[in-house]
């Protein structure tokens, strides 16, 4: 292969990239809106229903990456008028997005008190590691579209970013009425957004844009300020992130001292601890506990409290909990009691039931 031939391809598959949209960009643009509008549907509907596997069936019909890494090789190429546009039609998109799931959930006529979705609720906690997981995929789509040869790659960078889920997540919880967990869904897309742009940068400057970028002339200030703009914006939701990631890890350590106060507590009695779920953002905590009463209680005739050990009726698992967690906090709490007993078959031996834990760790 000759030296020109080489060239006529690397230029050809510039081109490609920043002239996503070919000769006939009206077109393009029609396909973009019809493929947007079937992923946010498919999306919304997946998040509704609570499957993951719809949801990443909308994440691979998703047109949202193209125009994202033509954003990042306008910038590598110093076209900063052009990254502006695509900027503002992946933002106009990213909002009709968010716009088109609340009109589905409200078509859909879903009941405002029902209870949220995991699959919606899991794009309301972004952090750190999603920042992680999108500049390498940001990397994947770039590196796709340079090398041809891979495009089998390109479902597997799809999937690992997440574009439209989040944008339908926020419609969603607005809908719900919970504009700050849809806040928390926005963040996540605008992470995948600045990262990729941002990863993508590096690529296209690795394997075709050097020149360019540290060459002299406007071409370079133009790419240096589109750098610096992306990077301001990458730390502002850093910030975010990180603040998000930091409440994570308290609630975490606070979730697990308050197991095992609650474990303190009922010792010697069984305790099985359902759910414990803090939230240190709204200062609110939910508590589900189950205690075992002994066998012998269900002979007598008294109330609930009369039936507890006497360990646990000197100290109430409300103060147990402001102990750990402090004055101010909203707690939920389901307390629940249950007769536990061990029996030896055949025999009248009738024992009280070990901790459900020990009895687990030796399972």
């Amino acid at each position: 292969m000759d030296r020109d031939t080489v060239v006529t391809r690397k230029y050809s598959t510039t081109r490609s990239i920043l002239l996503f949209e070919g000769g006939d960009r009206l077109a393009y643009w029609r396909r973009f809106a019809m493929l947007l509008t079937l992923s946010v549907i498919i999306a919304t509907m997946g998040l509704l229903r609570n499957s993951g596997a719809v949801v990443i069936a909308a994440m691979l019909v998703a047109p949202l990456m193209t125009p994202i890494l033509g954003i990042a090789a306008a910038m590598v190429m110093g076209w900063l008028k052009r990254a502006f546009v695509l900027t503002l039609t992946v933002c106009i998109a990213a909002v009709l997005c968010v716009l088109m799931a609340w009109i589905l959930v409200y078509l859909a006529d879903v009941p405002r008190d029902i209870l949220i979705p995991d699959q919606v609720l899991a794009r309301t906690d972004p952090g750190t590691e999603d920042l992680i997981v999108a500049l390498a995929a940001g990397v994947a789509g770039a590196y796709v579209q340079i090398n041809k040869a891979e495009l089998s790659l390109l479902p597997g960078a799809a999937i690992g970013v997440s574009l439209v889920p989040p944008l339908s997540a926020s419609g969603i919880l607005l809908y719900f009425g919970e504009p700050a967990d849809a806040y928390e869904a926005g963040l996540l897309f605008a992470t995948n957004l600045g990262a990729i742009v941002l990863s993508a940068c590096a690529v296209y400057i690795v394997y075709a844009a050097r020149s360019v970028a540290f060459g002299k002339g406007r071409r370079k200030l133009n790419f240096t300020a589109g750098v610096v703009i992306t990077m301001a914006f990458l730390a502002l939701v850093v910030v975010q992130l990180g603040k998000s990631t930091y409440n994570r890890y308290l609630e975490t350590r606070t979730e697990a001292e308050v197991a095992q106060a609650i474990r303190d507590w009922a010792d010697p009695v069984s305790v099985e601890i359902i759910r414990i779920d803090v939230n240190a953002k709204r200062k609110r905590a939910e508590v589900w506990v189950i205690v075992d009463l002994p066998p012998e209680a269900q002979f007598k005739v008294s109330s609930v409290a009369g039936l507890l050990p006497e360990s646990l009726r000197e100290t109430s698992l409300v103060d147990v909990l402001q102990d750990e967690l402090g004055p101010g906090y909203l707690a939920v709490i389901r307390y629940q009691t249950r007769i536990g007993a061990q029996v030896i078959l055949g025999t009248e031996t009738v024992q009280q039931a070990p901790d459900v834990e020990k009895l687990s760790d030796e399972e």
